[in-house]
């Protein structure tokens, strides 16, 4: 038997972000095993169901979220704002604690790992003030391989005790801290990002993604020295300019995608990416499929 359930409800606390009230966000029979108090600061579950379309929720700990779909979308609310995700098995979800969100999709299954803010503290400490950002649909191979791990050691039994999952979810906790956390110090700097300086370098980016967009004159756009200006651009947007420019290329490709017979070649060299190989991996990267499968999927 895996985890600890002998009833099928989730252990991971969700709750309205408005008034705290506990809210509902899946049936009990999308429940498969819970590790419960197995260890101490990370609860992991199996969620298994037809059809997700849950109300706005959020969750107390910061959690991350290993996809394994049938159905090749997910649309997740966040921000005011529905987005669209193509995803693949073991492309991964993180939403710190507290934040608002809500979920669609079909047929699959999720791997939860759910970190306590406590755990997340006291790693901090060594990070100088890191804080955790949402980062939806990752290909992350690391996330992916601890993740397992604690569901491979849930599924055999938890033979290596308990110090097993507490040193896997500290792994976890300083990946995450590591590759997807903002210094909140920045935001404080007195050379801080003003919003109308912020605007004209996003206007800047829009209105030059098929050129070779540099960080020296996105810089000069900020009124920033180049490593000031990369960090609260980061900051600011949750990104490094490069990986921005980058989503913003994507973005601006799957209405080409969808709606035009553009060739990908095209499409490549008209945002800007170096070659037709270098744009499919990136979109694969970003999206979690190709550029010829995601047009396929609207043809």
């Amino acid at each position: 038997m895996s985890g600890d359930v002998t009833k099928q409800y989730s252990r991971i606390a969700t709750r309205d972000p408005v008034t705290g009230a506990a809210v509902r966000v899946s049936n009990d029979d999308t429940m498969v095993w819970s590790s419960a108090s197995r260890w101490n600061g990370v609860v992991v579950e199996l969620h298994r169901y037809d059809r997700l379309d849950t109300p706005i929720f959020c969750v107390p700990d910061h959690v991350v979220a290993l996809h394994r779909p049938v159905a090749p979308w997910i649309d997740i609310e966040f921000d005011g704002s529905w987005q669209t995700h193509a995803v693949e098995r073991g492309s991964a979800t993180l939403v710190p604690a507290g934040m608002p969100r809500r979920l669609r999709q079909g047929p699959g299954e999720m791997l939860v790992v759910a970190l306590t803010p406590l755990l997340v503290e006291r790693s901090r400490r060594s990070h100088r003030c890191a804080r955790l950002e949402a980062h939806h649909v990752v290909d992350d191979p690391q996330i992916a391989r601890i993740a397992t791990a604690l569901e491979a050691e849930a599924n055999a039994g938890y033979p290596s005790g308990a110090l097993y999952g507490d040193s896997m979810a500290l792994a976890l906790v300083a990946h995450l801290l590591s590759r997807y956390a903002c210094d909140d110090t920045v935001r404080k700097h007195a050379g801080g990002l003003a919003a109308h300086r912020l605007q004209r370098v996003l206007s800047y980016i829009d209105a030059n993604l098929a050129d070779d967009v540099r960080l020296d004159a996105l810089a000069r756009i900020a009124g920033l020295s180049q490593h000031r200006f990369a960090h609260n651009f980061k900051c600011a947007v949750g990104v490094s300019p490069h990986q921005f420019v980058i989503r913003r290329r994507i973005e601006r490709a799957k209405p080409l995608l969808r709606e035009t017979d553009a060739t990908i070649t095209s499409v490549t060299y008209a945002l800007g990416f170096a070659s037709p190989s270098r744009f499919t991996y990136l979109f694969r990267r970003e999206t979690g499929v190709t550029p010829s499968r995601y047009r396929a999927a609207f043809r």
